[in-house]
């Protein structure tokens, strides 16, 4: 029974005598590994509100509405941190594979839960024939940009980015707004969503 006895006490005094393995934090910062899953952080510089880190998240913890209603109509993307589990789905499945992020950011606790939310706002584009929601104006000048030379085989696409680079609203000749009615050739001309695009191709 001796010699259990001296082993642990040879490893008490070694422990006693060895660097610590345990940080100071809260006195010191502490440093994460590379590649450490921490917040989800959002570039707005690089998302474009599609939702496909809405569409892909476990827990719910982001969420999407869109204000049709609104002046202009936007697409609200909140995220709620402390629901969030850290899992990168959102990073992983991002379409333009930088609009959000895993930060190193792990110290997020706090007593307000209303305070662990943020909310972006991004234009919407609505069909201009029928209303429906296309989706944001962030995505198809988005698109524009990345097909490149094939964007020319749409014309949606191709009024998405002139009405970025317009200066001013009068700067666009917008077709007459025509909510319902008979196809014409002008439509070819407008933004419309894939329902109404398919319809004017079979009726004209």
């Amino acid at each position: 029974m001796r010699l259990p006895k001296l082993r642990e006490l040879r490893e008490a005094i070694t422990a006693v005598f060895s660097p610590r393995f345990t940080t100071r934090f809260p006195a010191e910062p502490c440093v994460v590994p590379e590649r450490y899953r921490g917040k989800p952080e959002f570039d707005l510089d690089k998302c474009i509100g599609c939702g496909a880190c809405v569409n892909v998240c476990p827990t719910e913890a982001l969420s999407q509405v869109d204000s049709i209603d609104n002046e202009p109509p936007v697409r609200k993307i909140t995220f709620r941190y402390d629901a969030c589990i850290f899992c990168g789905n959102c990073s992983d499945n991002c379409t333009t594979e930088g609009g959000i992020n895993l930060s190193n950011k792990w110290d997020l606790a706090g007593l307000d839960r209303e305070a662990m939310k943020e909310t972006h706002e991004f234009q919407l584009q609505l069909c201009e024939k029928c209303g429906a929601v296309i989706g944001t104006k962030k995505h198809l000048i988005w698109l524009y940009e990345t097909l490149g030379p094939l964007a020319y085989t749409n014309p949606s696409l191709l009024l998405a980015k002139s009405g970025e680079l317009a200066t001013k609203s009068e700067d666009l000749e917008q077709p007459p707004q025509q909510l319902d009615g008979a196809a014409q050739t002008s439509d070819f001309m407008r933004i419309l969503c894939p329902k109404c695009k398919c319809e004017l191709n079979i009726q004209l």
